[in-house]
């Protein structure tokens, strides 16, 4: 995955974050007229959803940022000579 993928898949979390987050508001503030029990499972769902989205970019750029690293990693040994480790896992 490049840069420019991972920045486009970022952008697409936080867009569906802010999404959810303004259903979620929504159902809390004009959610009235719906059972108690359905506005509950709609407001767990939307704000739930909204947590995900916000946490997987932080995740993604972690997993990026321990690929480059041992992308570099590999490159310094192949330039020294030595014999790269294959990855773990």
């Amino acid at each position: 995955m490049t840069e420019q993928q991972l920045k486009k898949r970022i952008y697409a979390f936080q867009f569906a974050g802010i999404l959810n987050l303004f259903l979620g508001v929504y159902v809390l503030l004009y959610g009235g007229n719906v059972d108690p029990g359905t506005r509950n499972i709609m407001l767990a769902f939307f704000f739930g959803f909204a947590v995900l989205d916000f946490w997987f970019p932080v995740q993604l750029k972690k997993k990026y940022a321990e690929h480059m690293a041992m992308v570099e990693q590999a490159r310094a040994q192949q330039a020294a000579g030595t014999p790269a480790e294959p990855p773990k896992g």
